[in-house]
């Protein structure tokens, strides 16, 4: 089934921000939001989103707008991982508070596309810390068809669940969703860092893992290099696992870990509910800003590497679903630069 984007009958951009960190809060709910800190602007148009790596010659290209939230459940737009149950119900309490109005656009991907050219006029401009941000807003007189797919879910999987489920059961205002497509040629994926608590004595996990990695320690805070590589960080030191030959080989990392590892080392069989296991986005370098310290006692941070960008396409072709937390699609939208007030 085809699906095509629709323009913003109106969409809200601060009245200014010349910082990431100076955008509205929006993530407590949209209608909070002081009077005067956002602006409105009328369409029907776009919200163009340029956004450009202040560290590498890379820049990603987004375009804006409504798709109904429909195309979430009849297969036109794909999950690509598991939602957590705990986040989902926390999403619906606020969509339903807020009656659909998100701080920012679910990013979808699919593996190349090129938004359309036109006159785009320049709105704001704002720097993160590694990224900086360009919107601006182009007219429209109707929608823009996307290509046949396969159009995937890269970031707000609870956003997009939770307005398709509540439009199912006649929530008209969230029958149309925001969103932002990016092609995967001009994003990386990145990895979070999952945090595993009531773990016991490290020295008595090792053992456990050595089952199914090679286990050395290793000097200092690294950042795993390749698939199958972990860093398994406590309180004490820092330790390279490195998946062993055999452990089957087919499986991606999360995947691997998830079904295999987490059960059997940790005793996590739900990785959707157990709550000794919590997700962060790691540092897109180094964990420098890590300190060993603040980790809690009896737990550990796992880290691996990235799920490379072909693979993860190969994974949506194949119709499979990963662990919740399995990617961290780069660049994302900020909460607060594009939103979306329905009437």
């Amino acid at each position: 089934m085809s699906l095509a984007i629709h323009p913003f009958p109106a969409f809200h951009y601060p009245t200014t921000a010349r910082r990431v960190a100076d955008l509205p809060v929006t993530r407590y709910g949209v209608r909070q939001v002081p009077a005067g800190e956002l602006r409105p602007h009328a369409g029907p148009a776009f919200a163009r989103l340029s956004v450009t790596s202040r560290f590498a010659e890379q820049t990603a290209r987004g375009v804006c707008g409504l798709v109904p939230a429909a195309a979430f459940l009849d297969g036109r737009i794909r999950f690509h991982e598991q939602t957590l149950t705990a986040r989902l119900r926390q999403q619906e309490e606020r969509v339903r508070a807020n009656h659909g109005a998100l701080g920012k656009p679910i990013l979808l991907t699919l593996p190349t596309w090129s938004p359309p050219t036109g006159d785009v006029r320049a709105l704001l401009s704002c720097v993160g810390d590694d990224n900086v941000y360009h919107l601006g807003a182009q007219p429209a007189t109707g929608p823009l068809p996307l290509p046949a797919g396969p159009l995937v879910i890269a970031d707000g999987h609870h956003r997009a669940e939770t307005h398709a489920r509540l439009a199912a059961a006649g929530a008209g205002y969230c029958e149309r969703v925001p969103v932002c497509v990016i092609g995967g040629d001009e994003l990386t994926i990145g990895t979070f860092v999952r945090q595993i608590t009531g773990v016991g004595a490290t020295e008595e996990l090792l053992p456990r893992l050595a089952e199914f990695f090679r286990v050395e320690r290793a000097p200092h805070h690294f950042v795993p290099q390749r698939p199958g590589e972990w860093r398994l960080l406590d309180r004490a030191a820092c330790y390279r696992l490195v998946r062993r030959r055999g452990a089957a080989p087919e499986a991606i990392d999360s995947v691997w870990l998830d079904q295999t590892v987490l059960p059997a080392v940790f005793g996590i069989t739900d990785t959707r509910n157990d709550e000794r296991i919590t997700f962060a986005p790691a540092p897109p370098v180094t964990d420098s800003s890590v300190v060993a310290d603040a980790i809690p006692g009896g737990s550990v941070y796992l880290r691996g590497y990235p799920l490379p960008v072909a693979d993860f396409f190969a994974t949506v072709a194949a119709g499979d679903v990963l662990p919740p937390k399995s990617t961290l699609f780069q660049p994302r939208v900020p909460s607060g630069l594009v939103v979306w007030q329905p009437a």
